[in-house]
C-alpha cells in the first residue's frame, strides 16, 4: 500500500479539524457552567511549592476535584476575575484571553483533606513550568547558581505559604494543535530524500521477524556498531521491562562520550524524564551536559542538575531531551537536508505517527526508534470507522506500519527485568514466547500482614490470578467487580510492607465508580493508583487489579490494551471479570489463549452474593 502525500495531510487536516471542534466546543460554553456543573474547570488558591517541586493548592470542597491524572491549563487572570461571581456570561475562551501567565499540561497527581479546614482538599500536581513557578512563588525559587543563567532554580521548603490570597484558574488543556500543524509541513515539503523514504514507500504485509537480542550479545556495542557501519536508522523493539530506557540511556551516554550532538525525543515528558534519570547518565548530569525544554519544578528536583533549555539547540557531546510537539518545531523551519543533531532516538515510538517518524530524519543523520507495536497506538480523536474506511490505520500508527509492513532491520529485547518468571510466560504469548525473565528465582511474592482471606488470589511465584464472579450485562460499574477491588485494594494496604498498587480499566466510568468506592473507604495514597489503561504504558507496579466490566469487551480485551494493563506489574496482576468472558467475547487469539490458559491454572469463582462475605480482618 502507497499514501499519496495527499493522503498523509488529509489525515493530519482530519484529526486536527476533529482535536479542534470539541476545544472549541468548550472555549464556547459558558465558564461558570464549567465550574458549577461540568467540573471542567476549577478555582483553587495557591498554598506552596513543596520541596519535590509539587504545587500544592487549596480547593472547596463544595465543588467538584480534579481528577488524579488529569491534564490541566493552568492559568492567572486579573484580580477582579478571581472570583466566579464576577464572569458573568463570560465563556472559558473569553477567560483564557484575559489570562496573564499559564502553565500547560500539568497533572493532578494526589488529593488529601485539608486538616486545618475540612472545607477544603489539598491537592497536589506536577509538570508545573520553572517560569510560572518562579512567576506565582518568587520567595520560594532561587537560583542554584547566580553565574550560570541555565541553571534550575531550586524550591526550597515548603514551609513556605503565600499570604495574599493567590488564585488560580485550571480547565482543560489546550490541543496540539503545531504539533499536527507541524507535521503536516514535513509531509508537504517533498525535498527531504530521507524523509520520502518513509513516507512514500510501500507498506506490505510481510513475515519479517526480528533479530532477537539477549544478555549473551553485548547489546550495546552491538547496536553502536550497526550504527556506524551498516545503517542510519535503526528499529529497537522493547517488550515490558526489557530495559529499554536504560539501554536508551547507555547509547546517549557513549554517543555523547564520542562528541556526537544527541536528541532523545518522545510524546510524554515523563519518558524524557526516565531517560535522563537512568544511572549511565549520572556523570553527564553532573557535568551539566543534558538539557530538557520545558523543564518543570518537580523535573528539576527529580534529577539533579538537569538543564533548562528554552529552544533545542545542537551542542557536540551534549543531549537534548524534547517532546514530540517542541522537535517538530524545529523540525517545520528546517528547510534543508543540513540534518541538525548527529543523531535522534525517538523513544516511546509506539506513540508516533508515520509522520512523526519521518520528521525525526529531517533532526538527525541517523536515527533509532524505539518503541513496542505490541502496546498502545496513538490516541486520536478521530473516529475509528473512518480511520478504517479510509485505510488511514498505518498513518496513525507509524510504529506498526515500520516494524510489520516496512522492510528495515528489526532487532527485539528478549529479556525482562520486571516480570517474575510465571508472569513471562503469560505476556510471551504476545510476542510468540520470544521472552524470557531475568527475575532470579526462587523469590516468594507474598505481603506479610495481609489479611488472611486474600492469600490464596496471590501465587506464590507471582504473576496473573483471574477472579471470575457475577456481573451484569451493559454494566459500566458493575458492583460485585468494585467491591472485590476495593477489598483487594484494602487487604494490601494492610500488608507489613505496603505495595504500589494500581488499579485499572478501560472506561472512565469505571475508574470514576472505582475511585468513588476505594477512596471513601480507603482513602487516598500516594502508592495507589485507579486510572484508565490508556493513560499508564510505560507505568510500573507492584501490584496490578484490572477490572473489566461486562460490555464492550471489544475494548477492554483488545489485545495491546489488555497487554499494557496485563504487563505493569513486578508482583501480581488481579484479573476481575464476569464468569463467561470467554463465552461471548470475540478476542484475538492471544488473549483467548492467556485467559484460558490462567482459566485452568490459576482462577477463583466468587458468586455475587459471595461477594459481601469477603472479610477485610
Amino acid at each position: 500500500m502507497i499514501y499519496t502525500r495527499q493522503e498523509h495531510i488529509q489525515f493530519l487536516e482530519e484529526e486536527l479539524r476533529a482535536q479542534t471542534e470539541e476545544f472549541r466546543r468548550k472555549l464556547n460554553t459558558k465558564a461558570v457552567f464549567l465550574l458549577q456543573e461540568k467540573g471542567e474547570l476549577f478555582v483553587a488558591k495557591f498554598f506552596t511549592f513543596s520541596s519535590n517541586g509539587e504545587m500544592i493548592l487549596k480547593f472547596p470542597n463544595t465543588r467538584s476535584l480534579p481528577r488524579k491524572g488529569d491534564y490541566l491549563y493552568c492559568f492567572t487572570v486579573p484580580k477582579e476575575l478571581r472570583d466566579y461571581r464576577n464572569w458573568g456570561n463570560m465563556t472559558y475562551g473569553d477567560l483564557l484571553k484575559r489570562h496573564n501567565n499559564h502553565s500547560e499540561s500539568i497533572v493532578c497527581v494526589w488529593q488529601a483533606k485539608d486538616k486545618t479546614d475540612d472545607r477544603y482538599s489539598i491537592v497536589a500536581f506536577r509538570g508545573v513550568d520553572l517560569e510560572f513557578a518562579r512567576n506565582i512563588a518568587p520567595a520560594q525559587f532561587i537560583d542554584a547558581d547566580s553565574g550560570n543563567k541555565n541553571s534550575p532554580a531550586v524550591a526550597m521548603i515548603n514551609s513556605i505559604e503565600r499570604k495574599d490570597g493567590m488564585f488560580l484558574l485550571l480547565g482543560p488543556d489546550k490541543p496540539p494543535y503545531e504539533y499536527l500543524a507541524n507535521l503536516q509541513k514535513t509531509v508537504s515539503a517533498g525535498h527531504f530524500e530521507s524523509v520520502n523514504k518513509i513516507l512514500d514507500q510501500d507498506f506490505r504485509q510481510s513475515d519479517w521477524q526480528p533479530a532477537l537480542l539477549d544478555s549473551k550479545t553485548n547489546i550495546l556495542n552491538f547496536i553502536l556498531n550497526q550504527l556506524n557501519r551498516f545503517s542510519d536508522n535503526l528499529i529497537l523493539i522493547g517488550p515490558p521491562g526489557t530495559g529499554k530506557t536504560y539501554l536508551v540511556a547507555q547509547i546517549c551516554e557513549q554517543l555523547c562520550r564520542q562528541e556526537n550532538s544527541v536528541l532523545v525525543t518522545a510524546l510524554t515528558n515523563r519518558a524524557l524524564i526516565e531517560v535522563a534519570d537512568k544511572p549511565p547518565l549520572k556523570q553527564m548530569l553532573e557535568e551539566g551536559k543534558i538539557h530538557k525544554t520545558k523543564l518543570s519544578t518537580n523535573e528539576a528536583e527529580e534529577v539533579d542538575n538537569l538543564q533548562p533549555v528554552t529552544e533545542i539547540t545542537v551542542m557536540p557531546g551534549h543531549l537534548v531531551l524534547s517532546t514530540f510537539y517542541f522537535s517538530s518545531e524545529m523540525a517545520a523551519g528546517t528547510s534543508g537536508e543540513g540534518h541538525s543533531f548527529d543523531y535522534v532516538i525517538v523513544d516511546e515510538a509506539s506513540q508516533a505517527f508515520l509522520s512523526t517518524l519521518a520528521m525525526s530524519k529531517i533532526l538527525g543523520k541517523k536515527t533509532v526508534w524505539v518503541g513496542d507495536a505490541k502496546q498502545l497506538a496513538p490516541i486520536i480523536m478521530l473516529n475509528g470507522d473512518r480511520i478504517t474506511s479510509k485505510r488511514w490505520n498505518l498513518l496513525s500508527d507509524g510504529f506498526l506500519a515500520v516494524t510489520e509492513y516496512g522492510t528495515d532491520p528489526l532487532y527485539q529485547l528478549t529479556e525482562s527485568y520486571r516480570l517474575p518468571e510465571r508472569a513471562t510466560r503469560y505476556t510471551g504469548c504476545f510476542y510468540k514466547n520470544t521472552l524470557k525473565s531475568k527475575i532470579e528465582s526462587p523469590t516468594y511474592f507474598g505481603y506479610p500482614g495481609m489479611y488472611p482471606d486474600f492469600v490464596k488470589f496471590f501465587n506464590p511465584a507471582g504473576g496473573p490470578t483471574l477472579i471470575k464472579t457475577d456481573l451484569p450485562v451493559g454494566e459500566t460499574a458493575p458492583r460485585s467487580a468494585i467491591m472485590i477491588a476495593e477489598r483487594l485494594v484494602a487487604a494490601l494496604l494492610k500488608a507489613d510492607k505496603k505495595p504500589h498498587i494500581a488499579v485499572l480499566t478501560k472506561r472512565i466510568a469505571t475508574v470514576k465508580a472505582l475511585q468513588k468506592e476505594i477512596y471513601s473507604s480507603a482513602g487516598n495514597h500516594r502508592n495507589l493508583l485507579i486510572e484508565t489503561v490508556d493513560r499508564v504504558q510505560g507505568l510500573t507496579t507492584d501490584v496490578t487489579i484490572y477490572v473489566i466490566p461486562n460490555t464492550g469487551y471489544y475494548h477492554s480485551l483488545e489485545k495491546r490494551l489488555f497487554n499494557v494493563a496485563t504487563s505493569r506489574a513486578k508482583g501480581h496482576t488481579l484479573i476481575i471479570a464476569d464468569k463467561d468472558i470467554l463465552r461471548f467475547a470475540k478476542v484475538s487469539e492471544e488473549v483467548n489463549n492467556y485467559i484460558r490458559r490462567l482459566d485452568e491454572e490459576f482462577s477463583f469463582y466468587i458468586p455475587e452474593g459471595d461477594v459481601i462475605l469477603l472479610k477485610n480482618k
